[in-house]
C-alpha cells in the first residue's frame, strides 16, 4: 500500500467520524451549520443529560474541530457544557449523601450501648461513673466499619478572649468526622476550656478536656448512648440536698443552743433568721421554745 492510498483512507475515516459525529449531534437537537438569524434557545437542565451518548462537551468539540466561527454558538455550547459538569457533580454528591444515611440507618440499628467503667471520685463535690474514649471507641470501631464507616478526630491547643474574665484562656478546640466509603463526611466541632487541676501542666490540663471532647463528639455525631442515669446530673442533686440538711443542722444547733438561754434569747435568735430559715426550722421551733420557758422556770427559782 502507497503513501497516496494510506493518506485517501485516512481522509475518508475522518470524513466517516464527522458525518457520525453531526449525526449524533442533530439527534441532540443541535445544528452545527451557521444561521445568521437563528437566536440561542433557552436551555433546561433536562436537555443537559446526556442523549445518546452525547455531551455538551462532545458538541463543543466537533464544532471546533469543523472549524466553526460562530462565536454566539461556541459561547451558548461552553455554558451548556459547564452547567452540564455542575449537574453531574450535584447529582454524584446528593448520591453520596444519600449513601451515608442509608449507612447511618443500618449503624443506628446496631443499637450499641457503651457502658461507664470509671469510677470519678471529686472528693467533697462527689463521685460517679463514666464511660471512657478508649472504650466508646472500641465498641465503635467494628460497627462503623460493616456500615463503611470511619471516624477520626482532629485537635487544637490555643487560648480564647473569655467575657467576664481576665487575659486570655487555655482552650481546646476538637472536630470530629464521620466518613463514609461513598465520599460523604459528617463533622461535629466542639471547644472547652481547658481543665484546671493544680497538679497538671496547662498543655495536661488541655489534653484532658480534648480528651473528654472527643468521647463526647464520637457518641454524638454515631447517636450513641452510654449507660446508665445520668450521675452528674444526679450528682449535683445530691449534692444541693446535702448542702441544705448540712446546714439547717447548724442552725437547730444554733436554736437549741438558744434555747438553753431562755425565751428572750431564743426570740431574738429566730428574728434573725430568714423567712425562709424560719420556714425550713418551723417543726423544730416548738421544742426549742418549751426548752426555753423550761430555762426560763429554772432560772426564776
Amino acid at each position: 500500500m502507497d503513501i497516496a492510498e494510506t493518506v485517501a483512507r485516512a481522509e475518508d475515516q475522518r470524513d466517516d467520524e464527522r458525518i457520525a459525529t453531526k449525526a449524533r449531534a442533530q439527534a441532540f437537537d443541535f445544528d452545527l451549520e451557521p444561521k445568521a438569524a437563528q437566536l440561542p434557545a433557552p436551555i433546561t437542565a433536562q436537555q443537559l443529560r446526556p442523549s445518546g451518548g452525547v455531551t455538551p462537551a462532545d458538541l463543543l468539540r466537533v464544532a471546533m474541530e469543523a472549524g466553526d466561527k460562530d462565536i454566539d454558538r461556541l459561547e451558548r455550547l461552553s455554558q451548556m457544557d459547564l452547567r452540564y459538569r455542575e449537574l453531574q457533580d450535584a447529582e454524584r454528591k446528593e448520591a453520596r449523601m444519600l449513601a451515608w444515611r442509608a449507612a447511618f440507618v443500618g449503624l443506628s440499628g446496631e443499637g450499641i450501648v457503651v457502658p461507664k467503667t470509671k469510677h470519678v471520685d471529686r472528693g467533697r463535690a462527689g463521685s460517679f461513673e463514666q464511660a471512657e474514649f478508649d472504650e466508646v471507641k472500641r465498641r465503635l470501631s467494628a460497627p462503623c466499619a460493616r456500615h463503611g464507616f470511619g471516624f477520626r478526630h482532629n485537635q487544637k491547643f490555643g487560648s480564647k478572649r473569655v467575657e467576664g474574665l481576665e487575659g486570655d484562656q487555655p482552650w481546646v478546640w476538637v472536630w470530629c468526622y464521620l466518613d463514609h466509603t461513598q465520599g460523604h463526611s459528617e463533622v461535629i466541632e466542639l471547644e472547652g476550656p481547658a481543665g484546671d487541676l493544680p497538679a497538671n501542666t496547662v498543655v495536661q490540663n488541655q489534653q484532658a478536656t480534648a480528651s473528654y471532647l472527643k468521647r463526647v463528639s464520637l457518641l454524638a455525631i454515631t447517636g450513641t448512648a452510654t449507660g446508665g442515669e445520668d450521675e452528674e446530673i444526679k450528682l449535683v442533686k445530691q449534692q444541693k440536698g446535702a448542702d441544705k440538711t448540712d446546714r439547717l443542722d447548724v442552725m437547730r444547733d444554733a436554736g437549741r443552743a438558744a434555747s438553753l438561754e431562755g425565751m428572750k434569747v431564743l426570740t431574738d435568735w429566730w428574728g434573725s433568721l430568714t423567712d425562709k430559715d424560719r420556714a425550713d426550722l418551723s417543726k423544730d421551733f416548738g421544742g426549742m421554745r418549751k426548752a426555753a420557758r423550761l430555762a426560763d422556770e429554772e432560772a426564776a427559782k
